[in-house]
């Protein structure tokens, strides 16, 4: 029986009762029964005859460090459980030939995409999305509630959850885990440990490199370093490339990227508020339902140019937004990842259902 799981279960669902859409709970991990999604039933196997009322049980565990390795496990776990409701594909490759792994979740026309893990030292956001897919489908499968998992009859999330797997591969196994170990350690380093790396493994920050007022982003390092560097012209990352390819054969409705340390939303700057209607009221939803504070529309190209978010407001005008998940503390370290439900799924555990619903309205309109 898995104690963690079971020890913040009732934080996780408070979270999720504050939408009244998703009744959350926590199981052993124990192999899944497979799902028949067209009629919403458990199908009878060895383990679970016909007629058994067993649950189905959750599968991802982010109260802990979580690695690619985990994540890929998981993700193969969870399309094995939910075919026909969950998709496993690869977006790209990192820099050292990673797959970056796709998760599409949903039965439904309209496209919402989210990104976890652009920086390396922000792989809780990773753990975020993975369990969002997990406690979702789960939902979906049991029919619980009235709101969030049935809007995945009318929208698919494309879920990216670990962009930087290289950097976060380099924060939680240190430089010697890297391919090529001495081309790091010869990097700039801006920051005292390896363990607050943000950058990938080029020593490149991968939020700003999108082709966004790129030749105005500020930035105070000219060479690879652990974060702040440009690199030397847009878009020359390969995973940027991917998420770039991902939003040009897709027409999202909108898109969520997530990173750590701050409780806050960005969803406007200077260059696309005017263009983008919708924006305001879903960001003040997103408010409504986390409690994270909105932020003042961004200025100033050499502040805002470069990132992801920003990239994909002036590229499609569509919503974009930039949420920070978890509270200031503990410097550029990671937080605690025992503490994932109290940091991050007590107040953002519902965010995937504000944004189908968002993205819902987006499309009528």
């Amino acid at each position: 029986m898995n104690t963690l799981r079971i020890k913040n279960a009732a934080r996780r669902a408070l979270s999720v009762f504050l939408l009244g859409c998703l009744l959350l709970s926590a199981c052993a991990r124990t192999p899944p029964a497979p799902i028949d999604v067209a009629e919403n039933t458990i199908l009878p196997t060895a383990e679970q005859p016909a007629g058994s009322e067993m649950e189905h049980i959750s599968l991802v565990e982010p109260n802990q460090t979580y690695t690619y390795e985990m994540l890929v496990a998981d993700a193969d776990e969870l399309a094995a459980a939910y075919p026909g409701l969950i998709e496993v594909t690869s977006a790209g490759q990192s820099v050292e030939g990673r797959a970056l792994t796709l998760l599409k979740l949903g039965r439904g026309d309209v496209k919402v995409l989210l990104l976890g893990a652009h920086h390396a030292r922000e792989y809780i956001t990773s753990a975020f999305l993975m369990e969002t897919a997990d406690e979702y489908a789960r939902a979906y499968v049991r029919g619980d509630g009235q709101g969030g998992a049935n809007l995945l009859d009318s929208v698919t999330l494309y879920i990216l959850p670990m962009v930087n797997p290289d950097g976060v591969n380099l924060v939680q196994n240190g430089p010697d885990a890297a391919a090529d170990p001495e081309r790091v350690k010869g990097m700039r380093m801006l920051k005292e440990t390896y363990a607050e790396w943000k950058a990938n493994i080029n020593g490149v920050d991968l939020n700003r490199q999108y082709p966004c007022h790129w030749e105005e982003k500020a930035s105070n390092t000219d060479v690879p370093s652990s974060e702040m560097y440009k690199g030397t012209a847009p878009a020359t990352e390969p995973e940027v490339q991917a998420v770039m390819r991902l939003c040009e054969e897709n027409a999202f409705a909108l898109a969520a990227s997530f990173h750590t340390k701050g409780e806050v939303v960005y969803w406007a700057d200077s260059g696309t508020e005017d263009a983008i209607e919708a924006a305001a009221p879903i960001a003040q939803s997103i408010s409504e339902v986390t409690g994270y504070a909105l932020m003042e529309v961004s200025g100033d190209p050499a502040v805002y140019g470069a990132g992801f978010e920003n990239w994909f407001r002036q590229e499609y005008l569509k919503p974009g937004f930039c949420i920070e998940l978890t509270p200031v503390g503990n410097g550029s370290l990671p937080h605690d990842d025992a503490r994932f439900d109290e940091l991050v799924w007590s107040r953002a555990g519902g965010l995937a259902s504000v944004l189908m619903r968002q993205a819902l309205d987006v499309e009528e309109k």
